[in-house]
Order: C-alpha cells, then structure tokens, then sequence
C-alpha cells in the first residue's frame, strides 16, 4: 500500500478514536446538556359541555340541582384541562428523554414554562328527526394561542415562541342524539374534545422540538 495511503488511514484512525473530533465530525457534542425543569402548565380554557345540547330534560334537571349549572361547567372544564396539562407534560417528557435532556430541578437548570389558552366551539351542521331520535350534528373547532418560555436559572429569558392555535387547524365533529320521548342523550362530545387534545399536543411539540433540542438548549444556555 502507498505510504501516502497507509499514514492518512493511520491519521483517520486516530482521530475517530478521539471522542470529541468524533462526535464534532458527526454533529455531535459532548458537552453536556443543560438541566431542564418544568414548571406548571397554565391552562384557561373554554369547551362545550353536554348541557349544551338538546336534551331540554336534563339540562331543567341540572339546572334545579344543588350542583348547578356553573359548577357543572367548571367541573367538565377542569378535567378538560387537567387531561391537556398531563398529555403535554409527558411528551414534553419522552421529548427531553429522546434528547438526553436531563429533567432536573437544581439551582443549575433552565425552566420551561408553557401556557395555553384555548376556546373550542361548536358549529351546527344539521338537525333533524331519525327514527326515534333528534340528531344534531356539527363540527368543533378550536382557537387561542400556545405559549413557552424558556428562563435561565437567573430568571433571564432566553427564548419565547408563540402559537396561534386557530393555524394548527384542530378538528372534531360531534353528534347529539336526543331521544324523542324519555331517555337519556348519547352525545360524543368528550370523546372529540379527547381527540382535539392529542391532536394539539402532538403538534405543539411538532412546532417547538427544533427550539428545545438539545443543541438548540445548549447554544441558548452559551454551552454549545
């Protein structure tokens, strides 16, 4: 073999068995990544609850109810927020975990502070009589704004992003059947506003992963 050839294989060698000029040549970095913790998703939301259908019965029932109507708004509004705060949280999670991000509070780590508001209303398509029911069907769309904030452990803000959630165009359609005499109303409601919620989270962190990988965390936090 050429010399030439055999001592710049040689010299390749060396330099692939050296961490660092490895992982710099591959992109890479071993510096590592800053400590992130996550504080307290605050959520305000607006959603439409089953008193807001058809079913005139119920809707006198729990009106007259010692529980009433705000409280039982708030209480479909709460668990509503609650469902969104946590499936954010734990991609958020698995997000910083496929980043080898460390989550980790200590005096030394940033925190990422993320905020939605978020109204979600119906839009009647149809009404009419099937068989033995009224079935009123329409479609649920969402609007508001997603926010993060990213502070350094001084409480300096090293980066925001905001998002209109009317431009991640979240979709549900929803159905109401209302038994013409006595019964109880089927109405899907809850299931969609489920659907809306994975559909807001999955594209949230779609939107946000480049600002929060872990070289973007480390030239923010000036370790890159």
């Amino acid at each position: 073999m050429n010399r030439h050839i055999k001592h710049t294989l040689a010299l390749i060698g060396l330099l692939l068995a050296t961490p660092g000029w490895a992982q710099g040549l591959f992109g890479g970095s071993d510096t590592p990544a800053p400590h992130i913790t996550l504080a307290h998703t605050e959520i305000t939301a607006e959603i439409p609850t089953p008193l807001e259908g058809n079913d005139f019965d119920a809707l006198l029932a729990q009106a007259t109810s010692d529980e009433g109507l705000s409280a039982t708004r708030e209480k479909a509004i709460s668990a509503f927020s609650d469902q969104l705060r946590a499936k954010l949280n734990f991609a958020l999670r698995e997000f910083f975990t496929d980043e080898d991000v460390p989550l980790i509070t200590d005096n030394s780590s940033l925190t990422l502070h993320n905020s939605i508001d978020i109204s979600v209303v119906k839009q009647l398509s149809g009404l009419k009589n099937s068989g033995s029911y009224e079935v009123e069907r329409g479609n649920l769309t969402a609007s508001g704004s997603y926010g993060f904030r990213l502070n350094a452990p001084d409480g300096r803000v090293l980066k925001e992003q905001r998002l209109d959630i009317a431009e991640l165009r979240l979709k549900g359609k929803y159905q109401i059947k209302t038994p013409l005499g006595n019964g109880e109303a089927e109405d899907n409601t809850n299931e969609q506003l489920q659907k809306m919620v994975d559909q807001l989270v999955v594209r949230i962190i779609d939107r946000v992963e480049d600002d929060l990988e872990a070289d973007s965390l480390r030239e923010l936090s000036g370790r890159g």
